[in-house]
């Protein structure tokens, strides 16, 4: 349970690496002035050793936790192997990025238990340091500020959460009144049919009745067929009209969409940073392949993260809509399932869907077979 909470999901992204790097090159220069430094009793191993402090940055959104500890071990050896060093112009920026990492990523009491675990490390720090204990009293209310600024960032993605899963209980709702709607309108339409087949049949069997006796009346019995005939398709039309409504499982209860809403689509999903590009002489489809190649769009978005960099294409082909949409891949499983109903609309038109991920970046690129509508 400790190791699940203590992971975020995240994985180690470019800026993770910049960071490392920068801080890692920060740490050489300073461990290098130190052993070239004639009053400082430092070894040429305090360079490769001190890596040890800035490394774990490369997990400090993937398992921030971990990597403060391993931070606080790795000052804890360097300072047992080598002593009253300077480490404070790297190892602070180590403790508050990791501090800020933390607390906008976890509950108050794990937030608060890393701030103590920062301000360890930088008073440890200060201890053995060249400094002293001089610059506790700066770096420590920097410490504390990167803290807040991480639970200002907590409390920022904490309501971005919670009006998501707002905005998706409101729509459940919505839809959810929609089959009401559909069910009632179904049983109304159902009650309608057995009406009208209890009165239409009452009048064919009352015709019926009277068969017999107008048997001998040639004249007579031709108009009463006639009848017959004539109610019979009555009834037939009237029953093709509310069977017809019944049989629509997904009778609609607002317009279907088309490709003229996915710019409003693309906004509502994935904010203003999202570009759509349209080429190709726009024109009107079959309905079918518009609310396809929307939902396909729909699909592929929903199997992006909410970062920028999200692009959506459609170019308008003689014969063939193709649609593009490429960005920063969400989680593998939503990437998974968001393809897999995205293929499935495709193929509906005999189209196509193929797909890639790599570096962290999905694409995919979907065509439909089309023809105009005149």
């Amino acid at each position: 349970m400790m190791r699940t909470m203590s992971r975020t999901g995240e994985s180690i992204g470019r800026l993770d690496i910049a960071i490392a790097v920068a801080l890692s090159a920060l740490g050489l220069l300073l461990m290098y002035g130190n052993a070239t430094d004639a009053d400082v009793d430092a070894s040429w191993l305090a360079m490769p050793v001190f890596l040890g402090v800035t490394i774990p940055l490369l997990w400090r959104r993937a398992a921030p936790l971990q990597a403060m500890a391993a931070v606080a071990v790795a000052v804890a050896v360097h300072i047992a192997l080598f002593g009253s060093v300077t480490r404070c112009g790297v190892v602070f920026p180590v403790v508050g990025v990791l501090v800020f990492a933390i607390a906008a990523r976890f509950e108050r009491t794990t937030a608060l238990w890393a701030l103590a675990g920062g301000l360890a490390i930088i008073f440890g720090m200060a201890a053995a340091d060249a400094t002293g204990f001089g610059v506790v009293t700066l770096l420590v209310p920097l410490t504390i500020v990167a803290f807040a600024l991480g639970r200002v960032a907590y409390a920022r993605s904490r309501m971005v959460h919670e009006l998501k899963d707002r905005t998706q209980e409101l729509r459940a709702a919505r839809d959810e009144r929609a089959r009401l709607e559909v069910a009632t309108d179904r049983t109304r339409l159902s009650g309608e049919l057995d009406a009208l087949l209890a009165r239409r049949l009452g009048e064919l069997t009352r015709l019926a009745d009277a068969g017999p006796a107008i048997a001998s009346d040639g004249a007579a019995a031709t108009a009463t067929l006639a009848q017959i005939e004539e109610a019979s398709r009555a009834t037939l039309n009237e029953m093709r009209e509310i069977v017809g409504v019944l049989r629509e499982d997904d009778a609609p209860t607002s317009p279907a969409p088309t490709l003229t809403s996915l710019r409003a689509l693309v906004l509502r999903d994935k904010g203003d940073a999202a570009r759509l590009v349209v080429k190709g002489s726009p024109r009107v489809l079959p309905a079918g392949v518009e609310l396809s190649a929307y939902r396909i769009v729909e699909h592929l978005l929903g199997a992006l993260d909410d970062a920028p960099g999200v692009e959506v294409g459609v170019r308008f082909g003689e014969d063939a809509l193709e649609i593009r949409v490429a960005g920063p891949a969400g989680r593998r499983g939503d990437v998974g399932a968001a393809l897999g109903r995205a293929r499935e609309r495709a193929q509906l038109h005999r189209g196509t869907l193929d797909a890639r991920t790599r570096g962290g970046r999905a694409e995919a690129i979907a065509l439909l077979p089309v023809t105009a509508i005149a």
